[in-house]
Parts: structure tokens; sequence; C-alpha cells
């Protein structure tokens, strides 16, 4: 393929996206199908889809790829990737990324903080894997059995509802990284409403 910094014609209408990053992959990647962006030692999986591009600088993958990042640059392959769909993709409403969790704590922290930016600027959906989301601000509904945490790293309005042992309703303030939101437990179906993203930590 021809070196590019360009995102091919299938992603552009894309509704949904695929990340793919170096770390192990805990679940099976949603449908293959999907448009799908494999960030620089995300290639040391092997994967073959048919509808995929790679990008990075090189520092992690043994193999060539697509778009070509400075090893000298100012931000991580993943905020670069981010960027790319946030600007050349702007139908995007779901990004599922694999990979990405696990290992040096340092780089974890700052790739959930990558990921809320992008969620602030794009009002996209972002799903780790399912224990943890990167909700948009808007109200969302989720099926959740079990023990929950509501996380923002902004301060916010935010609400609770639904199948929720402890409801927020009238909405109150969250602050950042409250101990407000920790702890809920889910028995069905719950939303959650805010004005600003919230980061969602669920054991099921």
């Amino acid at each position: 393929m021809t070196k590019t910094n360009r995102l091919p014609q299938s992603f552009t209408n894309a509704q949904e996206i695929n990340l793919i990053g170096p770390l192990d992959i805990q679940e099976n990647i949603k449908s293959s199908e999907l448009p799908t962006l494999i960030v620089d030692g995300g290639m040391n999986h092997g994967l073959n889809f048919p509808n995929s591009i790679s990008i990075g600088d090189g520092d992690s993958s043994k193999l060539s790829l697509d778009i070509e990042l400075s090893a000298e640059k100012d931000q991580s392959d993943l905020a670069c990737a981010l960027e790319l769909i946030l600007n050349q993709v702007e139908s995007c409403k779901k990004v599922n990324l694999y990979g990405f969790l696990g290992q040096r704590k340092d780089h974890e922290l700052i790739v959930i903080g990558e990921a809320y930016e992008f969620v602030r600027k794009s009002s996209a959906l972002l799903i780790f894997d399912k224990s943890l989301k990167i909700i948009p601000p808007k109200p969302y509904t989720f099926e959740i059995n079990g023990l929950f945490s509501i996380m923002s790293l902004q301060e916010c309005l935010f609400s609770i509802q639904g199948s929720a042992k402890y409801q927020v309703w009238p909405a109150k303030k969250l602050g950042v990284l409250s101990s407000l939101g920790l702890s809920n437990e889910g028995s069905g179906e719950v939303t959650i409403t805010s004005d600003a993203p919230l980061i969602l930590y669920s054991e099921e």
C-alpha cells in the first residue's frame, strides 16, 4: 500500500471503528469487517482484517506501517490515531479499543486521559472492554448487573436512574475523580446522564 496520511474512503462515513493496540487482547474483537485502525505494535498480533490501516512511529512494530509517524513527536501513537479519526471521520459514533490497557500504569492512565479528551471533542462512545467505557455527554442506558463506579476528569452535573442501588436524581455535581460516583450496584438497565464525558467502570 502507498504511504499516506489519510484514512481510506471506507472509513469516511463509518459510525463504528475498531482500534487495535500492542498489549494483550482480552476479548473477542467485535466484527473484523469494521474499519480497523491498527496502532504500531498492534501489528504484531498478526490480525488480517479486510478493512484495516496501520499507524505508528515503528518503535514497537516488526512490520511496515501505512501511516508513518515521527519518533520525535510530542504525543503518543494512540493520540495521533484518535486525532486522525476526529479530523477525518465526522460520522463516528463508537470506537472499540483492544490491547491498550495493562502493564505500565503511567501508560494506562495516559491512554484513559487521551481517550477521555477524544470523547469530549467527538461525542462518540468509547469502549475499552466490558468493564471500562467512556460515555459522551448524553443519556446512555446500559445493562449493568454488579458493582459499577462513575468518574469524571472535569467537574460536571450527572444523574443515575433505573436499576441502580443508589439513584442520583435530581442531577448532582460530580468533581474530578470524586468518590461520589464510587461503588454503586446495578441490577438491570441503568441510565446515566451527564453534561461532560464520564468514565464508567463495572464489574460483572
